[in-house]
């Protein structure tokens, strides 16, 4: 996911292991180092026969070090804790059963197991293997130690193709998602990243609605459904089980990988979607840009156009009020969280925005400007707004990228309720 370049560079360790996966790591250097990251490259033996060492020295601008590097008579401190010492944050990818086993039960036979024992930055796991060697009892279970690391962000593996011709769970994140990844630990700033949403469930909506007018014309609006995205994976990096119910996205669709999602279109569709599952959740977030208006005809024809005014006239509605409608049914234990865009000096609007906090019924509103050049709509787009509680909190989250922002938000929100 592209955003803006790092102000200042950061110091990536990309671990590379012996999967087929790895051939797509030279791509995701090339990405990275575009971004203005300071990338070294770590090559095991195995990995060494699947891509060349030089292709990764020219495109990460480094050196490529190999395991054959780890007890070289030039080094003057053990390699392992000089690369350990310079990363700010490490990368594994791909992550394979063998260096898994090896890191979890404490073996630093080589150089890559040496490095993750050693490592207390923040690392980024991305696993890669067959369907069965992935689902394979001992690995599951090592993974599953791998999850008490506390320094230790997980993506699971994708669903698909295999090398093998198989289709099923084993491939590798997509680069895009190890990127977006990248992005939410830098946004942590000096703050340790930590799993702090663990055994939470968040249900978040987002994206647009669409309302059929006739056979070829509906009503929608802007929204691509990246902030929506973009706060369903913030949860997810945090350790929640997420749920994300939206309209069609304008986005990457890989930056959707690992989210449970569910498409909607329709305003009816949605509140449908949310009845049936906001009961199990702890959290609420309810950022789709419903449309305000739908016509209550469902005709199979083309209006001609010189009857569209009394067609608009006859079956005109207003949309009701999504959010207030499921607030009314709103759980003790529960936090729901509104969104609300608009126009204009933040000074006009803030009467209206405590007004709606109290119509909503809703535990806090996030307001965020949309005319403001390169603010508002895509996932490219910056954002800034003012998080509001029901009393007298107004907490600025100044423009930044929508992944910061993304975790800002659920920062200050959980931080609230303490």
């Amino acid at each position: 996911m592209k955003t803006k370049k790092t102000d200042s560079k950061k110091n990536i360790l990309l671990l590379i292991t012996g999967s087929i996966a790895a051939v797509r790591i030279p791509l995701l250097v090339s990405q990275l180092a575009k971004e203005n990251y300071e990338i070294r490259c770590v090559l095991s033996k195995n990995a060494e026969k699947l891509i060349k060492p030089i292709s990764l020295s020219i495109l990460s601008r480094n050196p490529c070090i190999l395991e054959n590097d780890q007890w070289s008579h030039i080094q003057s401190t053990p390699l392992h804790i000089e690369l350990c010492n310079w990363a700010d944050i490490v990368i594994i990818a791909p992550l394979t059963a063998t260096t898994l086993s090896k890191w979890v039960t404490g073996n630093a036979d080589g150089l890559i197991p040496s490095i993750l024992m050693a490592n207390i930055k923040p690392i980024i796991v991305a696993p890669a293997m067959n369907t069965q060697m992935w689902l394979n009892k001992t690995v599951q279970k090592n993974y599953e130690n791998l999850q008490n690391y506390e320094n230790v962000l997980s993506l699971l593996p994708s669903e698909g193709i295999l090398a093998c011709d198989a289709i099923g769970i084993g491939k590798i994140p997509p680069n895009d998602l190890i990127q977006l990844a990248l992005e939410f630990i830098i946004s942590h700033n000096q703050n340790l990243y930590r799993k702090d949403l663990i055994n939470k469930e968040i249900l978040i909506t987002g994206g647009c609605t669409s309302e059929k007018i006739d056979a070829a014309r509906n009503i929608t609006n802007k929204s691509s459904g990246a902030m929506g995205l973009l706060l369903s994976q913030v949860a997810r990096f945090r350790g929640a089980k997420v749920k994300y119910i939206h309209g069609p996205l304008k986005i990457d669709q890989d930056l959707t990988d690992g989210i449970k999602r569910y498409e909607i279109e329709t305003s009816d569709d949605l509140i449908r979607a949310i009845k049936n599952e906001i009961s199990d959740y702890d959290y609420f977030f309810m950022n789709a840009a419903v449309s305000d208006f739908k016509i209550n005809s469902n005709t199979s024809a083309k209006i001609p156009k010189n009857k569209i005014n009394d067609h608009f006239n006859k079956h005109f509605e207003l949309v009701p009020d999504i959010l207030k409608t499921i607030s009314e049914s709103k759980k003790a234990n529960q936090v729901f969280v509104g969104f609300c865009a608009f126009t204009g000096s933040f000074e006009e609007a803030r009467e209206t925005i405590k007004e709606k906090i109290i119509q909503k019924g809703c535990d806090y509103l996030f307001a965020n400007p949309i005319d403001i050049a390169g603010q508002g709509f895509g996932s490219l787009s910056q954002n800034e707004g003012w998080l509001f509680d029901t009393k007298s909190m107004e907490h600025h989250i100044k423009k930044t990228s929508k992944i910061d922002l993304a975790n800002k938000l659920i920062t200050q929100i959980i931080s609230g309720i303490k």
